[in-house]
């Protein structure tokens, strides 16, 4: 993980610096369409809430670390117990993500070459504030037939990003049905849409979101989401210390007055991008090949 870039966020009035202690949010950088430095969902969701809560809002940046652990959930866990934010955006409703740590510890990099062993600390969720799905991208040469379930796609080309939760949703189906017809890319990237630009497949299967953001900046682009989505879908939220429930209350009560005022809605509206709203159970099982395993 690199420096830590902070930015304020100022909800239009330099007097909003005297409404009292800002709301410290960490979000993962270079994200998109959920959080960058230009902009995003979990930068929006972030700063509305805070202008429920009548704080200023700085947003501390964060970037993915590859090394030690290279366990997301964990290094937010270690930002979090650090002290370098209240709360974190962006963040997968998953009950394993809450279990109790039961001290574990995590090197957390506070600065270039500069590591803090950190003791991590039992997490809580807010409300989520959007879910995220996953659908089939057809190629250009194909036409738009809605596949009523992923038995559909058998015999097709399709492409999948290697190692995420699209590939386990492919790689577990049917007990490895559509294991012939997966094609694996690296998670880099444009990369998927590309080589399905190219011609180089039938489909790409990807989280919603990701391809309208991509075709918001590729509007000649012929490539095309099929109205169908997977019936399985991830809750996100913000996460604190279980500790700081007092925060986490106030989260949710912004969470709910933005929903009922539609403001979700218009923030993603803002975006160009669908907004899907949370499903029941929040809280999803640990996410594992057993989680899309057939029931007998």
């Amino acid at each position: 993980m690199r420096m830590f870039l902070t930015l304020l966020a100022l909800s239009g009035c330099t007097a909003c610096l005297a409404m009292g202690k800002p709301l410290v949010v960490c979000l993962e950088q270079d994200s998109p369409p959920y959080s960058t430095h230009a902009g995003g969902i979990d930068n929006s969701v972030a700063l509305a809430v805070a202008d429920s809560m009548g704080l200023p809002l700085i947003i501390h940046w964060y970037e993915t670390d590859a090394g030690d652990e290279g366990n997301p959930a964990l290094q937010v866990n270690a930002l979090l117990s650090a002290g370098k934010c209240e709360l974190a955006g962006g963040f997968a409703m998953a009950k394993n993500n809450f279990a109790d740590p039961g001290g574990q510890k995590f090197s957390l990099e506070i600065a270039a070459g500069e590591r803090q062993l950190v003791v991590l600390k039992p997490l809580a969720p807010s409300l989520p504030y959007h879910a995220q799905v996953f659908t089939l991208i057809w190629s250009t040469d194909r036409p738009e037939t809605p596949p009523a379930n992923l038995d559909d796609l058998q015999g097709l080309s399709i492409l999948v990003e290697e190692n995420s939760v699209a590939d386990l949703i492919l790689m577990t189906h049917g007990n490895g049905a559509l294991r012939p017809s997966i094609h694996h890319v690296k998670p880099a990237g444009d990369s998927i849409f590309n080589t399905l630009n190219n011609g180089e497949a039938d489909g790409a299967w990807v989280a919603q979101h990701r391809f309208e953001a991509w075709k918001n900046q590729h509007p000649e682009s012929n490539l095309k989401a099929s109205v169908w989505t997977h019936d399985f879908a991830i809750n996100l939220g913000f996460v604190a210390l279980k500790s700081n429930y007092q925060l986490l209350e106030r989260v949710d009560e912004s969470i709910e007055e933005l929903e009922d005022d539609a403001e979700l809605e218009a923030i993603f509206a803002a975006e160009n991008l669908t907004y899907i709203e949370p499903r029941q159970p929040y809280l999803m099982p640990p996410l594992s090949a057993r989680l899309f395993a057939p029931k007998n």
